[in-house]
């Protein structure tokens, strides 16, 4: 008996691996979303530079035009980054109360990992990056945004390299239970980005999840928000 049932795997084991690897496809959507908020952040940086080589008022309203359509882009992203009704990076409590996603690791949950949320918003208290009030006219406004961009760039680095590290456990311990589950594959029960585009209804079963995979791309996500952050910093304002 004991055969049989170390060949069929543990039911329970595949049962928490699921809810491990839904909550994993949770903290892939809120990376991926960060990796395309520096890269709207670089285009930031490009615009600000690009007014302060200018005195052309026409130009640099232009410039400001964009930048404003930027950080609209960036709350659209951040606000779409949720998965099973979970946003990590928007700033709000999870479910009206909790300022963390809790992540059981076993049956009783003895074992867990809290995520605190993040907020990559563009407003106070996230990012923070300032309308473009004078339209760029004034080279005083654009230093101080300017200094709001690399502020900005550090903090979605210092997200993703912390969600990153979450990830990390989380393969650890999937990978664990894939070992008692045996011939029972684990799933995740949401495609990643599943609330930010809803799949037809007969594909809204499980899905393969790569575990090594995810987890190798999150590290590398966190590594280029790192380094393009270091980059920022070192870049002259003007």
């Amino acid at each position: 008996m004991r055969h049989v049932a170390a060949a069929s795997g543990s039911p329970l084991a595949a049962e928490i691996g699921q809810r491990i690897a839904t909550a994993f496809s949770t903290i892939e959507t809120a990376v991926l979303a960060i990796d395309a908020v520096c890269d709207k952040l670089g285009e930031a940086r490009d615009l600000v530079s690009a007014a302060q080589a200018t005195s052309d008022a026409g130009r640099r309203a232009l410039f400001a035009g964009r930048y404003d359509d930027v950080r609209a882009e960036i709350d659209a992203l951040v606000g779409s980054a949720s998965h099973n009704r979970v946003n990590l990076i928007n700033g709000r409590l999870i479910g009206g109360r909790s300022p963390a996603f809790d992540i059981a690791l076993d049956e009783r949950g003895r074992a867990s990992i809290a995520v605190q949320i993040a907020n990559l918003t563009t407003g106070p208290g996230g990012l923070a990056l300032s309308p473009p009030r004078s339209a760029f006219a004034e080279d005083a406004e654009l230093a101080t945004i300017a200094a709001e961009i690399v502020a900005a760039q550090a903090l979605a680095a210092s997200v993703s390299a912390r969600f990153a590290d979450h990830a990390a456990l989380l393969s650890e311990r999937l990978q664990r239970l894939q070992s008692a589950a045996g011939s029972r594959v684990i799933e995740a029960a949401l495609p990643t980005g599943a609330d930010a585009m809803p799949p037809a209804e007969e594909e809204l079963g499980p899905v393969d999840l790569s575990i090594a995979e995810v987890e190798e791309r999150l590290h590398k996500l966190a590594d280029r928000l790192a380094e393009r952050a270091a980059q920022a910093e070192t870049q002259p304002a003007g």
